[in-house]
């Protein structure tokens, strides 16, 4: 089996988005996934999927790229603020005060053709939120958006959550666990929470989940993040 991430779904510039990367390899496992990134994912090339005795590995010639297996996501998911306040918070996004990857695919404030998750504080709450309507450009046939954008969608925003209260600082996704309760449809409005788990050295956690416009959750996860040095 081989899959191909496209250069629109781009996280750093020259490589994959990592929630979109994880996506793709967990619709080779199930509904409910836990994804390890082993390397930054390439675009537009060729990668090799293999099964192995836990789950499935990507491979990049004999490069491990990341690796999958069944799993559900442990943590409590808050009660959403409504879809006005998911709204209202986008305001608050740090990103456009200064970004680190401004042409990436979910956050980035440089892309037309991205997600636009511009993920802020919401007032008197440790979350972060944005509103959400998906277009047809990531939605499959039957109108559903496609998994990994739904994964994506989960990703960045634990991010920001995790960096609430110390934003600046690199970091890259290592981990994601995330679980797909019910198809998200293009077109119809949605909101996307997120809200900081843990911090131990250089390693910090945020959840994320992604509702209706009417509070139903369709999809939930963690993100695990890890500090890295600046570029120079």
């Amino acid at each position: 089996m081989e899959i191909v991430i496209p250069s629109r779904f781009n996280g750093p510039p020259s490589t994959g988005n990592g929630g979109y990367s994880c996506g793709l390899l967990a619709a080779h496992v199930g509904a409910s996934a836990e994804v390890t990134l082993r390397k930054p994912p390439p675009l537009d090339r060729k990668l090799r999927v293999e099964a192995d005795e836990v789950g499935v590995r990507l491979l990049d010639g004999e490069a491990l790229i990341a690796s999958a297996r069944a799993a559900e996501p442990v943590l409590t998911v808050p009660e959403p603020p409504t879809y006005e306040q998911a709204g209202a918070a986008e305001s608050e996004f740090v990103g456009f005060d200064f970004h680190h990857f401004e042409t990436c695919f979910v956050c980035g404030t440089k892309r037309a053709d991205g997600l636009r998750l511009y993920t802020g504080k919401v007032a008197d709450r440790e979350l972060v939120a944005s509103a959400w309507t998906p277009d047809d450009s990531v939605a499959n046939a039957d109108g559903s958006v496609q998994s990994a954008v739904v994964w994506s969608a989960l990703d960045c925003p634990t991010y920001f959550a995790g960096r609430m209260k110390q934003w600046g600082l690199w970091a890259v996704l290592g981990r994601q666990t995330a679980k797909l309760l019910a198809p998200l449809r293009a077109g119809e409005p949605h909101l996307v929470v997120a809200w900081p788990i843990a911090k131990e050295g250089r390693k910090f956690e945020g959840g994320a989940a992604v509702f209706t416009q009417a509070g139903e959750l369709r999809a939930y996860g963690r993100g695990l993040w890890i500090e890295i040095p600046a570029p120079a």
